[in-house]
């Protein structure tokens, strides 16, 4: 009976796992079908066929290693952990050690040189990886962040000059200098038995950031030139990873460097409040954001407590941020109160969106459009001990009291900067001398698991606690409400409240007349003897004769006259009226001009504020030393 095989259908293939470095193995394909009776179709035995099929299979793994390279290198804008995702990738599938040197301008985010490497380049190590047992990486010649020189007739100096991977081994003259001239090399290849190796040159876009090598040691055969055009397509790979985060760490630093510019480094001395801080920008592949804060001083010892949010990340929002911490400084030195001073804001962010709307889209590290910015001001008073706020759509603060009470101060919230059209309101709150204030952005209290409420509650219960100093009080904050990398910036300002005493403050009401200004002056003169201020006594007479002489000529009553003694002397003359001097130069014959700049000369600083019932014009002095 004649029997004849029909249309083969393999019905199974190599089942088995393959070793590490199965190219380098026989990869058996068995092949069964079924044999068929002709005359019947009965199937009346079963076909079989193997044969070695290394080649076929060797393609299949180096395919496979190649696609599981484009979904396990670069997963995170971190140049080591990119560098490291390659060693992991390599090790045991390719070789038994993977090392990758970096230069350092690729670690700090600074343009590399372009084109290969001409001389001996010192590298520092960032990633390796072993498939030997034992502590740590077994055979590694460098540690993590250890520098290495790589003399110029060594294989990862010669890719790196050429451009091009350098595949070479034992026995080859130059694989042998490079051993023998360094002590640790030399001791890792008698232990392990290194014997083949390939360095295939990390570049990308032009440029050459670093070197990878790949090294196989005791029985494992040596590398075939399909290994290395594996490897460097792997390089390949991880170098457009490595020089993804290596830009991203270069914007990170400038948008950082140009944030921690405009933010304040000392704050400024004042009496009003005791200050801690905390910036923290984000931890993740957000960028830096537009957080900042302020603390700015006052005429008649107040202090401007201010904190605010650019929406966005990146050095548009660090530049947008400085316009606006520059423009709260320009409006608080005008002494606006808090809801005048945010509607000035707001006008300027509207300003700033519509000069964006000319600008192209594809305009490097600027972002047209609208212009999304919170903001929160605060005008303390340590003689009234009362905190005026005001606030642009930006979270509330939160303020512990001595008796240990905290809670949410409830302001009346007003739309976010840019909106226009809308008004802000004041919320005042009288404070008991020693409270906490503490100002924050929404970086610290609202995440994807919680809610702006929960966030604030999270923060009432941190602060509801011994506060013994500020410092220990930010840092505590900082870990009960933050993860340890945060996705959004965070700004944290605390302000323990002060307040001046009745000895320190000394006020008098005047009538609308001119005779009255000698008994202003010495009445100020008795206050100063009573504070041993004497010496200070000449100066303080003159100022109060000009000031007290302009509220009456000029002004309008009730006259009050106020000497405040803190850090400075202080002398603030008010009126009814809104009209406020100014300085100009006096002609040869003019009677009148002069006052102002004598008092300008005399004292450190004087101004004008205004206030719902009038103004007030304020002249400073160094307290006499001692």
């Amino acid at each position: 009976m004649r029997y004849e095989c029909l249309a083969p259908e393999p019905v199974c293939a190599p089942g088995a796992d393959v070793p590490r470095h199965s190219a380098h193995h026989r990869a058996w394909v068995i092949e069964l079908w079924p044999v068929r009776d002709p005359a019947t179709g009965e199937v009346v035995g079963v076909g079989t066929a193997a044969f070695d099929s290394s080649d076929q299979h060797a393609a299949r793994q180096r395919l496979a290693l190649l696609q599981e390279a484009g979904t396990c290198i670069g997963t995170t804008l971190n140049v080591t952990r990119t560098a490291q995702e390659l060693a992991d990738l390599a090790v045991p599938r390719l070789a038994d050690f993977v090392s990758v040197d970096l230069l350092d301008s690729v670690l700090r985010g600074d343009e590399p040189m372009s084109g290969p490497v001409d001389a001996a380049v010192v590298l520092r190590r960032v990633a390796h990886q072993s498939a030997a047992e034992g502590e740590g990486v077994p055979g590694a010649a460098v540690d993590l962040g250890g520098m290495d020189t790589y003399p110029p007739f060594s294989p990862p100096a010669r890719c790196l000059a050429d451009g091009k991977p350098v595949l070479s081994g034992a026995g080859d003259p130059d694989f042998d200098a490079w051993i023998a001239g360094h002590e640790t090399r030399t001791a890792s290849v008698a232990e392990y038995g290194f014997h083949s190796v390939m360095a295939t040159p990390l570049r990308a876009r032009g440029i050459t950031l670093g070197v990878a090598v790949f090294t196989r040691s005791g029985g494992s055969p040596p590398f075939e030139p399909d290994d290395l055009i594996l490897a460097e397509e792997l390089a390949g790979r991880a170098a457009v990873g490595v020089d993804n985060a290596r830009r991203y760490t270069r914007e990170r630093t400038n948008a950082l460097t140009l944030q921690r510019s405009l933010l304040p480094r000392d704050l400024p001395k004042q009496a009003a409040v005791e200050v801690a801080y905390r910036y923290l920008p984000a931890g993740t592949g957000a960028g830096v954001g537009g957080d900042w804060f302020d603390v700015v001083p006052l005429s008649g010892t107040r202090v401007a407590l201010v904190v605010g949010d650019v929406v966005g990340h990146g050095i548009h929002a660090s530049a947008t941020m400085g316009r606006l911490r520059t423009a709260v400084r320009t409006l608080a030195d005008v002494d606006l109160p808090p809801d005048e001073l945010l509607t000035h804001l707001d006008d300027l962010v509207t300003h700033l969106s519509t000069d964006n709307e000319d600008i192209a889209s594809d305009e490097p590290y600027v972002v047209s459009g609208e212009i999304g910015a919170t903001c929160l001001y605060a005008v303390y008073d340590p003689v009234s001990r009362v905190c005026t706020f005001a606030s642009a759509g930006h979270v509330p603060p939160v303020v512990l009291l001595p008796d240990g009470t905290a809670r949410v101060v409830e302001l009346t919230p007003g739309p976010l900067l840019g909106v226009g059209g809308l008004p802000f309101e004041c919320t005042e709150l009288e404070l008991p001398e020693g409270s906490l204030l503490a100002f924050c952005t929404d970086g610290l209290v609202e995440a994807r698991d919680r809610d702006l409420a929960l966030g604030l509650d999270r923060l009432c219960e941190s602060l509801a606690g011994p506060v013994t100093s500020l410092e220990t009080t930010c840092d505590t904050i900082l870990r009960a409400l933050l993860p340890k990398s945060p996705s959004d910036d965070v700004a944290l300002l605390l302000a323990r409240t002060r307040a001046l005493h009745a000895d320190q403050v000394a006020a008098w009401s005047l009538p609308s007349d001119p005779s009255i200004v000698a008994d202003a002056r010495a009445q100020a003169t008795r206050q100063l003897t009573a504070w041993g201020l004497e010496e200070a006594a000449f100066v303080t007479e003159l100022v109060v004769s000009e000031l007290v002489t302009n509220a009456i000529r000029y002004g309008a009553v009730p006259i009050g006259l106020r000497l405040i003694r803190d850090r400075t002397l202080i002398c603030e003359v008010s009126d009814a009226s809104n009209t406020a001097p100014h300085l100009r130069r006096a002609r040869t014959y003019d009677e009148g001009g002069r006052g102002l700049h004598m008092v300008a000369q005399l004292t450190q600083g004087w101004g004008t504020r205004q206030s719902p019932v009038g103004k007030t014009i304020w002249a400073e002095q160094t307290l006499p030393a001692g």
